[in-house]
């Protein structure tokens, strides 16, 4: 028994010995390894040649003249690295250079074995601090042109030449603190786009593609992915699918489809879209602070297809706030003549209250820098036709509407067809000229509906004649929106009403304080009604003052008639009025109202020995 414990002692130690040896020589090697990668390999790899090629690579993808600043850094642990310094991008005339683009500092891996040959393999791209400047001329060209491996290899992916950079290395590009200057020479427009940050991975040209990126876009962080398995059939002009996503405080939106990005790009798929607050997202775009307000979200879901001009939305899903619609939208854009959008939207239910005060916040102050911003109107030309089964602002609530919207050449208008309020049938219009710079007019007419019922949406109160009759109102003004006041209305007032009542009014007692001769409050007379077979009224509007040309209420064997102005500035009334029988033996009833409404002060006036 000992024997067998002593022979297999001297094994284990055996076994120790040669296990501490290969160890050894294992860390001997790896020693060596590293004093070549540090030591030794560099003397065999030519840093001008590096240079050098490093250059002609980069020029052959971007298409633009590369040019190193000082002699590159070389790393060989744990894998080879080259390190460029100031690297400068130029387009156009060599005599006279056109910066498109610059580096701190470009980092990329190669092939060891490649670089021994002279002939190195570069990949894994880091770009630090990188500003690339794109600019559209004015004749629609680019200021970066399609050449080098890249451009062979997506003339290869279409089939019009033979390539052979289809399975060139790209790897990793990553993107550290990178600034966008983009220059639209066609619109007059500049945009910058800061902090850019992020990774593209593509292993080789045929392989698939996938990018995340963020960036700073007018003061709001966004982040942005795409990923395409067919990338260069995409690029080729060939059809391929692709997923995108964009993400920001102000809007998000996601794809998902197959298109192509040709000289005349398609793409169809589905599309998810989400806006907080419109008036944050036209702030947003034209880079202006943020609006206090957050109402007027817009959420859309829809099949879209998008060609080089056109846009159409089929099955659309569209959300305004707590608003849903259906329906489809089109668009056509041109250079000259801007974007025109057509289609048709049926909702159930539309509130104009958050949407017009997230796009025209109403402001403390009226003046020229404070009006409300029309001049998107002549950008864009729009024809469009709604459906809803109510239509609310405010108080005020339209059922089974159906309108128009139409927008040509800075003028616009909205045209009711249809529609019913307060149990009566409503039409009208409200247009623009001018994009408002020129005013615009109101019209609507409102007919066999419940005039109480309007009195109440209005927040109207007071002794009024309330029936059943007709409403219509004409208003226009010449001056510019942004500069409009009340004095710059004018227009005309038509009321008529038929079996109501004057409620709050007792008209005898009325007639009995005014035939006492004193002065008087209108509140001392209203604990009673007067009903009436017929109201009629009509007023005009001139230079901010409602002139009350005829107020007949009939009912009773009595007329009331009043005429005068109202300033409608400051609410004051100046009326004469009169009381009447139709017994015409028996003499009017003569006063005149002063003061504020709904409590004037009534002062009787002697009677006439004629009636008038």
């Amino acid at each position: 028994m000992r024997q067998f414990f002593t022979s297999s002692s001297r094994k284990i130690g055996w076994q120790a010995f040669f296990l501490s040896r290969t160890v050894a020589w294992l860390l001997v090697v790896a020693v060596i390894l590293t004093a070549l990668f540090k030591i030794a390999l560099p003397l065999f790899v030519s840093t001008a040649s590096v240079k050098t090629n490093m250059e002609d690579v980069l020029s052959s993808w971007t298409g633009a003249r590369a040019n190193i600043v000082g002699d590159p850094q070389i790393s060989f642990w744990p894998h080879p690295v080259l390190t460029l310094r100031n690297v400068t991008f130029e387009g156009g005339d060599p005599a006279a250079p056109e910066l498109l683009a610059k580096a701190d500092a470009i980092a990329a891996g190669f092939d060891i074995l490649a670089a021994l040959r002279g002939t190195p393999v570069f990949y894994d791209f880091h770009l630090i601090n990188p500003v690339f400047n794109v600019e559209r001329r004015l004749d629609g060209t680019f200021n970066w042109r399609r050449a080098g491996w890249m451009a062979d290899a997506i003339a290869g992916a279409s089939g019009k030449t033979p390539s052979t950079a289809r399975n060139t290395p790209i790897g990793d590009v990553e993107i550290v603190n990178g600034t966008l200057e983009l220059t639209d020479r066609v619109t007059s427009s500049t945009h910058r786009i800061s902090a850019i940050t992020g990774s593209v991975q593509w292993r080789t040209p045929t392989t698939r593609m996938s990018a995340e990126l963020s960036a700073l876009m007018n003061g709001e962080k966004v982040q942005g992915t795409i990923t395409c398995d067919e990338p260069l059939m995409l690029l080729s002009g060939q059809n391929s699918t692709f997923q995108a996503s964009f993400n920001s405080m102000p809007l998000s939106f996601s794809f998902d489809g197959n298109g192509n990005a040709s000289s005349r790009p398609f793409a169809t798929g589905q599309l998810q879209l989400k806006a907080k607050s419109v008036g944050a997202l036209l702030a947003w775009f034209k880079g202006g602070p943020q609006p206090v307000a957050t109402t007027g979200s817009v959420s859309i879901d829809t099949s879209m297809t998008v060609s080089a001009q056109t846009l159409k939305m089929d099955n659309l899903s569209l959300s305004l706030d707590d608003s849903d619609a259906t329906g489809v939208l089109g668009m056509a854009w041109d250079l000259s003549r801007g974007p025109r959008i057509d289609g048709t939207l049926a909702f159930d239910r539309l509130d104009l209250t958050p949407l017009l005060s997230s796009v025209f916040p109403l402001r403390p102050e009226a003046s020229a820098a404070n009006g409300p911003e029309m001049a998107f109107l002549k950008l864009i030309s729009l024809d469009l036709r709604l459906s809803a089964q109510e239509v609310s602002y405010g108080a005020a609530a339209l059922t089974d509407v159906a309108a128009g919207i139409i927008v040509e050449n800075g003028r616009a208008s909205i045209d009711i067809g249809d529609g019913t309020f307060a149990d009566g049938s409503l039409s009208g219009r409200v247009a623009l000229a001018n994009d408002g710079a020129e005013g615009g007019q109101v019209q609507l007419a409102l007919k066999n509906a419940d005039l109480a019922s309007v009195s109440a949406s209005l927040g109207l109160a007071g002794p009024l004649p309330l029936g059943r009759g007709m409403l219509s109102i004409d208003l226009s003004t010449a001056d510019p929106l942004s500069k409009m006041t009340a004095d710059g209305l004018s227009g005309e007032f038509h009321y008529t009403a038929n079996n109501g009542s004057v409620v709050n009014f007792d008209l005898p007692e009325f007639e009995r304080l005014t035939t006492l001769g004193q002065v008087f409050n209108v509140s001392h007379a209203t604990n009673g009604s007067f009903a009436f077979t017929r109201a009629d009224i009509a007023a005009t509007l001139r230079k901010g003052v409602v002139e009350v040309t005829t107020a007949d209420i009939t009912g009773g064997g009595k007329m009331v008639s009043l005429a005068g102005t109202i300033p409608f500035t400051n609410g004051k009334l100046a009326l004469a009025g009169a009381v009447r029988s139709d017994d015409s033996a028996t003499p009017a009833v003569r006063f005149f109202a002063d003061g504020s409404w709904p409590n004037p002060v009534i002062s009787p006036l002697p009677a006439r020995t004629t009636q008038p």
